[in-house]
């Protein structure tokens, strides 16, 4: 044995009482003997000097999950991994072993080594099913799955969790939403509206029951705008004439969908969802300007007329521009209003700047009523 290092691994000691013997009476000579117990103490890890990860000598899993927490709680992921992946590698029987498997996760994301943090949560879902941390477990590892774009293992892992018949209904909500949004990234629409569907149903049928956070159900609404945004941009402005008439009341038919559905998304209330489909109404309204702009021009004109033709669209289309605009002042008052900043109002800024400054300044002429 290396004279610098003694580890003795004490576990699972097990220490049996006694029988405990009465007085000695007339009639029964012996009182019956009471069960044995048994102690069970998590192994201990006994140094000579400090571990060169850890700094401790002597630990054992709750003083390494105690200190992870600490770290955590602090901010130093990086530190906190360290004593919650030692409970993992060397105290993999103990108790705290699917809490700090979890931790373990969650410090892993922190650092974004998302796939890591998979395999950990992976200790829990596919080792632990009986753990009181499973289900927040599966949440985390589908979470960080569609991250990776590893979207069908994702797909695999929701379907388990939907199964399971001690969800909650905010839970059930939260998963369907997650497996809709997997669904539409594997390019499964239907099913992906359907599960997005389901959430919103359940939403509704329970919200006045119980408190149930309104920002999955805005979520699901936002998913389903989404695609019905994906079928409005794929819409194509065709020739000859009277075709491109069909297709422009398609095509504005669609964006009227889209943009319906993205305002329903606000009116649940929730300041992050609200600021996302503020700004997708506002780029609904771009879109279907820069599609006109690159519409074919009819085949009969000559070159004069040509200009003539697009000068015309060009001031004729200059409302859709007027309108984003307008969507995106009105996203950023909302914003204020909440009080949040987020990606999507930074987005508004700068699409207004942009629409201002080098699309706007384009036109000498615009139409001077409101839109």
């Amino acid at each position: 044995m290396k004279k610098n290092n003694i580890v003795i691994i004490l576990g699972f000691v097990s220490v049996a009482l006694g029988a405990l013997v009465s007085c000695v009476t007339k009639t029964k000579t012996i009182k019956d003997q009471l069960p044995a117990k048994e102690i069970f103490l998590d192994p201990l890890h006994i140094g000579i000097k400090p571990d060169k990860e850890l700094g401790l000598i002597d630990f054992d899993a709750a003083t390494l999950f105690k200190e992870g927490v600490r770290l955590q709680q602090a901010g130093q992921s990086d530190r906190a991994f360290l004593f919650f992946e030692r409970i993992i590698t060397e105290f993999n029987s103990s108790r705290y072993l699917s809490a700090a498997a979890f931790n373990a996760g969650n410090s892993l994301e922190d650092l974004e080594r998302v796939s890591e943090a998979v395999e950990r949560y992976r200790i829990i879902t596919r080792k632990l099913s009986e753990s009181k941390d499973w289900l927040d477990a599966a949440f985390r590892e589908s979470m960080c799955l569609a991250r990776l774009e590893k979207h069908a293992a994702a797909v695999e892992l929701l379907k388990r969790l939907l199964d399971r018949k001690d969800l909650s209904v905010s839970d059930r909500i939260d998963a369907l939403v997650l497996l809709g949004e997997a669904l539409k990234a594997e390019g499964e629409l239907i099913k992906a509206e359907s599960k997005l569907r389901a959430a919103l149903r359940l939403y509704r049928a329970r919200e006045r029951e119980e408190f149930l956070d309104p920002a999955p159900a805005a979520r699901a609404e936002y998913r389903l705008s989404e695609m019905a945004e994906k079928r409005f941009i794929d819409a194509p402005l065709r020739l000859p004439e009277e075709q491109m008439r069909l297709d422009l009341e398609a095509k504005a038919t669609r964006l009227l969908e889209a943009q319906a559905g993205f305002l329903r998304t606000i009116r649940y209330g929730n300041p992050e969802w609200a600021s996302a489909a503020g700004y997708q109404v506002g780029t609904l309204y771009l879109h279907l300007h820069q599609a006109m702009q690159q519409a074919p021009v009819p085949d009969d004109l000559d070159p004069q007329e040509i200009e003539v033709y697009k000068d015309l669209l060009k001031e004729r289309t200059a409302v859709l521009l007027r309108k984003a605009l307008k969507v995106f002042e009105m996203t950023l008052e909302l914003a204020e209003r909440t009080m949040s900043d987020n990606h999507w109002t930074k987005a508004a800024r700068e699409e207004m700047s942009r629409v201002e400054s080098r699309v706007l300044s384009l036109y000498e002429t615009l139409p001077n009523e409101e839109p």
